[in-house]
């Protein structure tokens, strides 16, 4: 595969296609709320994006919202439509660890997590929803946080613009002269830190584009049986030593739950 124009949706200030730049690909920008556009009039062409990127916002899929509205789940069906009327290769979904799953017709589909801790030190967990045409799975990393240096970005939070740039990645010299110093902090924590930005766009890289999984291993590639969304080749069932620990206390927690009439039979 060669072509690596991509298509952003829900990009925001785009830090996530911003990773993707950084390994190669040409990323196009779809209308986006912030600038005055509307995805619902949005109609991509088909056939001409490889992939499509991006998190449809997600107020209404957190803890902190008493009220949820609906519109998240709305425009996460947009987000599929976008992928279904495109006909991408691929695709890379992200919310938060709350949002809802879903299945688009024609994609072998995974979903993992990743902290931001595991790259900078600062925790902000993220899901993400990988699907490909091919039936390739990626195979990212899952790491235990020890140490952290503090949390996540917040829109509202205190400390200063400069500051969060820092914890999402972003390079000294980024600015949002269009925005005023609430605006900026607001789009800055809705964006996906670069260092995961860069991470998962490095894995779509290396295993789309670069070879590192063979033709022939592409029909073996299967889920972890931890739940963890990692792909595992061969006759492995679990992609490392912890999803081998997490598998065995859920097969335990199963077998200590059935009863002792039905484990007879």
């Amino acid at each position: 595969m060669e072509n690596k124009l991509v298509l952003s949706v829900f990009g925001g200030i785009d830090v996530l296609g911003r990773g993707f730049e950084q390994n190669g690909f040409c990323v196009v920008q779809a209308q986006d709320k912030i600038t005055g556009g509307e995805i619902r009039r949005f109609f991509p062409p088909i056939n001409v994006f490889a992939g499509v990127i991006g998190g449809s916002p997600c107020q209404d899929f957190s803890a902190l919202n008493r009220n949820p509205k609906g519109y998240s789940l709305e425009m996460q069906k947009e987000y599929c439509r976008v992928v279904d009327e495109s006909n991408a290769d691929w695709f890379l979904y992200e919310n938060v660890a709350r949002a809802p799953s879903f299945e688009i017709e024609g994609y072998s589909q995974q979903r993992f997590a990743l902290d931001l801790a595991w790259f900078n030190g600062y925790s902000r967990l993220r899901h993400f929803i990988f699907g490909s045409r091919s039936g390739v799975l990626l195979n990212p990393k899952i790491e235990t946080i020890r140490i952290t240096k503090g949390s996540a970005v917040v829109g509202n939070d205190s400390r200063s613009f400069r500051a969060c740039c820092d914890i999402q990645g972003l390079p000294s010299d980024f600015d949002l002269p269009e925005f005023n110093a609430t605006g900026k902090k607001q789009v800055v924590a809705n964006a996906v830190p670069l260092p995961m930005a860069d991470y998962v766009a490095k894995l779509i890289n290396e295993s789309i584009y670069s070879g590192v999984v063979a033709e022939k291993e592409i029909q073996h590639l299967r889920k972890c049986l931890c739940g963890c969304g990692r792909s595992v080749v061969g006759r492995a069932k679990t992609a490392g030593d912890a999803c081998r620990k997490r598998y065995s206390r859920q097969r335990k927690k199963v077998t200590e739950n059935v009863p002792a009439t039905s484990q007879k039979h």
